[in-house]
């Protein structure tokens, strides 16, 4: 096949993929050499939309949407393309060109990032226009971190203000109105800025951002209806500070590479050892006893029981999950 001949694939097929780990390293080796193009399911008879980080982190090139429905995943597809002010393709980050990469292994790329730590400051809103029966019952703002692996949907809620106006106020409880993010990957991480009524709790406007588009200091967040089109005026005034976190430290670096080798080797082995089984299996090939059989498929458990300690080391989870764990993977707050 070149490397200019596309293949299509529905969510159904990928979703199926992305439930075993070697079919979905598979997917992103394909994408490292094909082009790729995934499209929703044909039973979504209400044109819905799957969420498309888990397609863009694979490395597909083309992530199909309903761009009539104004649901989440188009929403997250206006604000990835925001980086070039939605014309033609955006290059993938450095670490989805990797050889190494491997969608379903956080170790091959974590440190291939820029991790940050976001705190963002809900000051005040300007010019937000509210139907007269909710500015009684006021307004509250949602910040939502979409992204993969540790950066999924993370959310974070301001205070309800319920002055009438059109400038809504956050800035006399700081406090309440902070907002703190950890960012693993912010090559493939957005922020969804949010307006609802506290009334009725329906979307008054949003605005997706990706995170690598922010600059830090007080920031004016140009407000959006649900389908992506700019709100005349409306925006919400944010102060924004943004500093570099770790995940590893340089000893987990170092014993990451040599995981890296190992796991390497180890996927091939299982590959090749699982084809030669497949095929003893498959056509009862007669120089096989059942004896070298068996010990065919207890080396091949041992493979598999040994790349999965690789993947979920317990230094790699304590870093992501322990800040303050005995790795030393964070900085002190």
């Amino acid at each position: 096949m070149e490397p200019y001949h596309m293949c299509s694939f529905t969510e159904v097929t990928v979703d199926r993929f992305s439930k075993n780990p070697v079919d979905y390293m598979n997917m992103s080796r394909f994408c490292d050499k094909q082009l790729a193009r995934m499209y929703p399911a044909w039973n979504r008879w209400d044109s819905s939309n799957y969420n498309p980080m888990m397609p863009w982190a694979y490395g597909m090139q083309l992530v199909a949407l309903n761009f009539q429905t104004p649901d989440l995943g188009m929403q997250l597809n206006h604000g990835m393309f925001t980086r070039n002010q939605h014309k033609g393709f955006i290059l993938k980050p450095p670490f989805l060109r990797k050889e190494l990469y491997d969608a379903n292994n956080l170790k091959t790329y974590a440190t291939e990032s820029d991790p940050v730590q976001l705190k963002i400051k809900l000051l005040t809103g300007r010019l937000i226009s509210l139907p007269k029966h909710w500015n009684k019952n006021g307004c509250f703002v949602t910040v939502t971190l979409h992204g993969i692996g540790p950066d999924q949907t993370v959310q974070k809620k301001s205070t309800v203000d319920r002055r009438p106006g059109t400038s809504p106020k956050w800035y006399q409880d700081m406090q309440a109105n902070t907002m703190n993010f950890k960012v693993t990957f912010p090559q493939l991480a957005m922020l969804q800025f949010s307006l609802f009524s506290s009334h009725s709790g329906e979307l008054i406007a949003q605005r997706c951002v990706p995170i690598d588009y922010i600059r830090q200091g007080y920031r004016s967040v140009i407000l959006h209806n649900v389908y992506g089109e700019e709100l005349e005026l409306a925006a919400l005034l944010v102060h924004v500070d943004m500093e570099p976190w770790t995940v590893y430290d340089m000893c987990s670096i170092n014993s990451r590479d040599k995981d890296l080798q190992r796991e390497t080797e180890l996927q091939k082995k299982a590959s090749d050892l699982a084809s030669v089984i497949h095929s003893n299996i498959q056509y009862r090939k007669a120089t096989v006893d059942a004896e070298h059989l068996a010990e065919q498929q207890a080396t091949l458990e041992q493979y598999l029981s040994e790349l999965f300690q690789l993947k979920y080391s317990d230094n790699f989870i304590n870093a992501l999950t322990n800040p303050m764990g005995a790795t030393g993977a964070f900085p002190p707050l």
